[in-house]
């Protein structure tokens, strides 16, 4: 049996509509991401893809508004 290689991550910032930077990373081009919530101890928001990370957030939704923008 083979195992997929894990891609790189890429990480990147998810700027809240507060101001608040949250750290993320995307895994592998087009793969899922993960976003760290640093007011919450362990939780993270995973999705699908980075469109789906910010696709559909209703009001009220701390993702809602958010954008994304480039690490470093």
């Amino acid at each position: 049996m083979t195992m997929a290689v894990p891609a790189r991550p890429r990480p990147f910032l998810v700027r809240l509509a507060d101001g608040r930077v949250w750290a993320a990373a995307e895994f592998g081009p087009g793969g899922f991401v993960c976003v760290h919530h640093p007011d919450e101890l362990n939780v993270c928001t995973i999705a699908i893809s980075l469109d789906g990370l910010l696709a559909d957030r209703k009001p009220g939704d701390l993702l809602h508004g958010a954008s994304v923008e480039e690490y470093g």
